[in-house]
């Protein structure tokens, strides 16, 4: 006896094709029924009076799919993935077997296919809430900057951090730059490279690190860090934010970058920071016409840097008294300012001295630069003071002295 695997809504099928037999039913009752066309309950009747019940079932089940990959060439495919992507995403896989192979498969095929031979493991999804805030709608209104310290090299070169500024709006790479770290000096030299391609923007989207925002002893926010007063003066209002989800776009970003630029600088075989700030630049093309989309609005906020000198203000400045001698001391270096200067200076002043980010130094006192010279640590001139000797012998009174005059009264008492 002949059996077959058939679902709920096969066997449902049955008494109305039983019906439809004995006349007992219209077909156009049982198409209404069974939500198909006439015409579809007629091939199913045809087909259950020949082979019964299991005419209700597709013909394909249990058989290989008409339009099924060639098993020869999804091994070959496997193959690929096992030797030079075994650690990229299925979607990623497939976009670069069709770049560097010819291979044209789809992501979710492939998913399935590496699931299966074991290359990849699914992911379980976790449903969290989120508040959704809507995109600007201009570029250059609100651009995100963040730094991620990673691996990027694979331990071909030292751990090292990568800066990204993104569009909000339209989800645009404007700059990657890798550096040595998240520090003040390279941000500023890497947001100063920013705005030279492309201006200011209305809004800077940061966290609240240490390079961006003073934390500690700072109830007012009256403190602000160098690189807080950089865009003070260019005008560019800085947003905190006050949690990783609150910047979302860029730490979905660097999710997507630790995944594929980790690779694309494996096998484009970089191994240092100056050849990857060469190569990002073709990355960024790639990765914005891929994942990049249109703003609402066409018109680029950008504003001009004209009129703005980008190596006065993006530097290192602190202020230092001038000593009565014409001195000052910064980062254990003394200074002596020049007898001729352009501007008055006065003993108590308080200098500026600005550290550039080429690291030359300047001084200056009411926005004029002062000359000065590096000398070593000045030593003060101590005063002679005379020396006093203590004689070691006792004193004796003199002759004359009232001390030897004194007579005591002595009375006598008569027994």
């Amino acid at each position: 006896m002949e059996t077959y695997s058939m679902t709920q809504k096969e066997l449902d099928q049955i008494p109305i094709m039983e019906a439809l037999q004995t006349k007992e039913m219209k077909q156009k009752q049982a198409a209404t029924i069974l939500n198909v066309s006439i015409r579809q309950i007629r091939r199913k009747l045809k087909r259950y009076k020949v082979l019964g019940a299991g005419g209700l079932t597709h013909g394909l089940r249990g058989k290989a799919g008409n339009h099924q990959l060639n098993s020869l060439i999804v091994s070959q495919t496997l193959a690929l993935v096992e030797n030079y992507y075994c650690d990229f995403a299925p979607t990623f896989a497939s976009q670069k077997l069709l770049e560097d192979h010819g291979i044209a498969i789809n992501h979710e095929t492939l998913r399935l296919k590496m699931i299966k031979a074991d290359l990849w493991k699914p992911w379980s999804k976790r449903i969290k809430h989120r508040s959704w805030r809507e995109r600007k709608a201009n570029i250059g209104e609100l651009v995100m900057l963040d730094g991620s310290d990673h691996e990027w090299f694979e331990n071909r070169a030292p751990r090292c951090t990568l800066l990204a500024f993104i569009d909000d709006a339209s989800s645009r790479l404007l700059w990657l730059e890798f550096v040595s770290a998240e520090a003040t000096i390279p941000v500023m030299e890497a947001t100063k490279s920013y705005l030279e391609k492309y201006g200011r923007p209305l809004n800077l989207y940061v966290d609240r690190g240490k390079v961006f925002k003073v934390n500690l002893n700072n109830p007012d926010d009256d403190k602000i860090t160098q690189y807080r007063r950089c865009l003070d003066e260019l005008g560019i209002n800085v947003i905190y934010a006050y949690s990783p989800q609150a910047k979302g776009r860029v730490e979905r970003l660097f999710g997507t970058l630790q995944d594929r630029l980790v690779k694309e600088l494996r096998l484009a075989n970089i191994s240092s920071l100056s050849q990857a700030n060469m190569y990002v630049g073709d990355y960024m093309k790639k990765h914005n016409e891929r994942f990049s989309i249109e703003p609402k609005n066409a018109v680029d906020l950008h504003r001009s840097i004209q009129g703005f000198d980008l190596k006065e203000i993006f530097s290192l400045q602190e202020q230092r008294i001038v000593n009565n001698d014409f001195t000052l001391r910064y980062q254990n270096r003394w200074f002596q300012l020049g007898k001729k200067q352009k501007t008055l200076v006065f003993p108590g002043n308080a200098i500026t001295v600005i550290t550039y980010l080429d690291g030359s130094r300047a001084l200056t006192l009411r926005q004029t630069k002062l000359d000065y010279a590096i000398i070593p640590k000045p030593i003060p001139e101590k005063t002679a003071i005379p020396k006093v000797i203590k004689s070691t012998k006792s004193w004796v009174p003199p002759v004359d002295h009232p001390w030897r005059q004194y007579q005591p009264k002595v009375t006598f008492l008569n027994c």
